[in-house]
């Protein structure tokens, strides 16, 4: 900028005549190009020692090479006039302490790690952080002619989320990385993620730059199974060829993180078994640093669970419901009502959950993979408001309250008409926000609406079109139907039950939509019982 002023300086004191001819300095040199300075880091873990460079999208070098720090960050200076542009920020060498094989202070040899940048996204203070993801990302565009949106579509299918130049990672093994926020110890975790998987492959730690560029490779095509368009995908020279169900082995990789360490306190999350949509179960347990038990969490208020599914965009919590202390000391049992799956069934990938676990104000994250339930029983249905009960949603339209109605508990006695359902109810107040449905609270009304008065609850229900029994109030949201005859049919022929819930809320029965389009006042639960 001092420049830029004295060489206006000098071209304001000439004469018009001579203004137009005004183009260097004063010792008859040209004046140095106007630059940009943007920072950033290079993360495998960090790291220290790596040249960074910056390539225009015909490879040709614009800016450094400049070298990390022993943090693996840098700072490098773009000509203003190649913003424009579509720009590769790109790195090689290094050292870096692997998190998977824990070779801290050792030093393995980093390989080439890139980030796409789109033209004029870079403005003085830009950051770019190049990780595993830029990099996968950055070689579909540069090495397989991808668009970036192409390209995004293509990550995000295989590895469920988005990679962010703009986010600084953390090294999650590393005590550092308690006080990062949450989306950079979510993309430190991601890289974390790599390097186990690398190691799970029977990869070296340096080998897994080798895997980067064969995942890309392999999702040239659209799809993370182990070959390309012409057959399958070596992974560089290591002689190792990526497996069909590499997605498989990812996803697994991904959700084997069960152990994180705060400040204070180690915690472990247990999941009860096949964790699925729906209502789900796990147990975390909590011990302090001399590794004794955790107690009395409950009862102090200071054990919580945050959750959040990361999608392609944008992101949404899903409704908890309590947290109880076990008798073993140290051990919780939560609830969640998983919105919807990691995954369909036909493979479309949903996203990511984070299960936030915060013991006071120090936290860790989980991220479980969850599958779709079974097809035969109904595990949630959804119920609209009227005119008014509506909320306004992130686009600043008015719509109607969704209410999410959860199938929680079935207690069977074939026969007998002593069956037992139970129902979880979560109205929605914003994306990140579903609590219970309890009678007397105020539901807020998404961004800026008109908060909704819950003045009376009624919930019943009809089993294959009989007539309507009332629910019992549980408390926290949870009601039960007793007393109900469902069929179990035989080994051969099982039944699936139709149940049909209704629900009144301040005086108004929420309704939904059947197949034909019509407005019906209930939500069927389709409950297949165990066979006879």
């Amino acid at each position: 900028m001092n420049n830029k002023f004295l060489t206006l300086g000098a071209c304001v004191a000439l004469s018009l005549g001579t203004l137009a001819g005004c183009s260097s300095s004063g010792d008859g040199t040209s004046a140095p190009p106007a630059t940009t300075t943007i920072s950033g880091s290079i993360f495998a873990a960090p790291v220290n020692g790596a040249e960074v460079s910056v390539e225009d999208m015909s490879g040709n070098t614009i800016a450094g090479p400049v070298t990390t720090s022993a943090d693996g960050t840098y700072s490098i200076d773009i000509p203003d006039a190649a913003l424009t542009g579509d720009l590769i920020v790109k790195s090689n060498g290094g050292i870096f302490d692997d998190e998977a094989t824990g070779a801290s202070g050792v030093g393995t040899a980093a390989g080439a790690l890139s980030a796409f940048v789109a033209g004029g996204s870079l403005a003085a203070d830009s950051s770019v952080h190049v990780t595993p993801g830029t990099t996968i990302h950055a070689d579909l565009v540069t090495d397989y002619g991808k668009t970036a949106t192409d390209a995004n579509k293509a990550f995000f299918t295989a590895f469920a989320y988005n990679p962010d130049f703009t986010v600084q990672p953390v090294d999650v093994t590393e005590p550092a990385a308690l006080t990062a926020s949450d989306l950079s110890r979510f993309f430190g975790f991601r890289a974390l993620v790599f390097s186990q998987l690398a190691q799970d492959l029977g990869l070296t730690a340096a080998q897994q730059f080798e895997l980067f560029a064969a995942l890309s490779q392999d999702l040239s095509d659209g799809t993370l199974n182990g070959v390309d368009a012409n057959g399958p995908v070596a992974i560089g020279s290591s002689g190792i060829a990526l497996p069909a169900d590499i997605l498989s082995q990812y996803i697994t990789t991904a959700a084997s993180f069960t152990e994180a360490t705060t400040a204070s306190y180690t915690i472990e999350y247990a999941p009860s078994g096949n964790t699925t949509h729906g209502k789900d179960t796990f147990t975390l347990t909590v011990t302090d640093s001399n590794g004794a038990p955790v107690t009395g969490l409950v009862a102090s208020g200071s054990l919580s669970v945050m959750p959040m599914m990361h999608m392609n965009g944008y992101r949404h919590s899903t409704p908890m419901g309590g947290i109880t202390e076990e008798s073993t000391p140290g051990e919780y049992e939560a609830t969640i009502y998983y919105l919807m799956p990691s995954r369909m069934m036909d493979g479309t990938t949903m996203g990511t959950w984070d299960l936030k676990a915060m013991v006071g104000e120090e936290s860790a994250h989980f991220y479980p993979n969850v599958e779709m339930a079974m097809m035969t029983n109904t595990v949630r249905v959804q119920l609209k408001g009227g005119i008014d009960d509506t909320i306004i949603d992130m686009s600043g339209l008015e719509v109607a309250r969704t209410y999410n109605l959860f199938r929680d508990r079935l207690v069977t006695a074939d026969g007998d008409n002593n069956d037992e359902f139970d129902v979880f109810i979560a109205p929605i107040e914003t994306m990140e926000s579903f609590p219970a449905l309890i009678d007397g609270m105020t539901l807020m009304s998404g961004m800026g609406g008109e908060p909704y008065l819950v003045d009376g609850i009624t919930v019943e229900a009809s089993v294959d079109g009989g007539g309507f029994v009332p629910a019992v109030d549980n408390g926290n949201g949870t009601w039960s139907f007793t007393g109900l005859t469902l069929n179990s049919g035989t080994s051969m022929e099982p039944v699936t039950n139709m149940i049909c819930v209704r629900l009144t809320v301040s005086g108004e029965t929420k309704t939904t939509v059947d197949a034909e389009g019509n407005a019906v006042d209930c939500g069927t639960f389709m409950v297949t019982l165990p066979s006879m």
